[in-house]
């Protein structure tokens, strides 16, 4: 059938539905008659239409995966350390690959089960921390690195600018905690040299690949754009002792950063629309 015409016809079955003018199984019937994508999306397992047709196999499956999650987590303080982490690396292996699989089919339960296993990740690794009585001065930002640049990777990989966005987020706490070790006493205008060059060179990156690699122009910007107002933050929350004007200066660099995208807005917005 021509592909406008179907078109017409599945707008129209949409309407009959919206409008109550046939009953839903019937809508659903002409739809998977004449949308074949909507045919394919009902293979899906994991779908409210599955569900309460009430599969037995899916619900099924659902009780084990539930159970297993109660299972692991009653009873993973006290398995031994090399259970432990093979325990987590396969709850995190399942959680990304699927996040993998799913990004073509649904980008919903993708991003789902990649947040998942983000929070896995950090979660399993406090955890591990805090049951075998490791120093965290040590194993925390060891911790916060690895899982920075577990999530920039996946993030690139599986085109998901927030993932990968969290990754620099974790990358640039770090960096704050290092040089708030070494110089706990810095003044502002050390602050200021310490981020302002980070978010230059961000903005510079964004602007230099957005030909080149698909899905870093935006969070590149993003990521620079966070690190202008980085200073302040650093001096107000990771920082004693600083004046209150800090507050105000932080108000005033968001003004002058909003004046700048708006006076930008036709560059910037190509960079990340690209």
């Amino acid at each position: 059938m021509n592909l406008e015409k179907r078109e017409i016809i599945i707008n129209e079955i949409q309407y009959w539905r919206n409008n109550k003018l046939l009953p839903e199984q019937y809508c659903d019937f002409l739809t998977n008659l004449y949308d074949d994508e909507a045919a394919e999306k009902d293979n899906n397992p994991i779908s409210l239409k599955n569900l309460q047709q009430g599969n037995i196999k899916i619900w099924l499956f659902g009780f084990g995966i539930i159970s297993l999650i109660f299972l692991i987590s009653l009873y993973f303080s006290v398995f031994p350390w090399p259970l432990q982490l093979a325990t987590a690396l396969s709850v995190l292996i399942v959680c990304y690959g699927y996040s993998a699989v799913y990004r073509g089919r649904n980008h919903v339960i993708s991003l789902i089960l990649a947040g998942l296993g983000s929070v896995l990740t950090l979660g399993f690794g406090l955890w591990m921390i805090a049951l075998h009585d490791l120093d965290p001065q040590l194993w925390r930002p060891i911790l916060i690195g690895a899982c920075g640049l577990l999530w920039c990777i996946l993030g690139f990989l599986l085109r998901i600018g927030l993932l990968q966005y969290c990754g620099y987020a974790f990358w640039a706490l770090l960096y704050a905690g290092f040089f708030g070790g070494k110089r706990p006493e810095a003044s502002i205008l050390e602050l200021e040299l310490l981020w302002l060059p980070l978010c230059v060179m961000m903005v510079w990156l964004s602007w230099l690949l957005h030909h080149r690699v698909k899905g870093v122009a935006s969070v590149f910007f993003a990521v620079g754009v966070s690190l202008w107002i980085m200073p302040e933050l650093d001096a107000l929350l990771l920082r004693q002792d600083y004046p209150q004007w800090i507050s105000f200066m932080l108000i005033l660099k968001i003004a002058v950063g909003l004046a700048l995208l708006f006076l930008f807005r036709k560059k910037w917005i190509t960079w990340v629309a690209t």
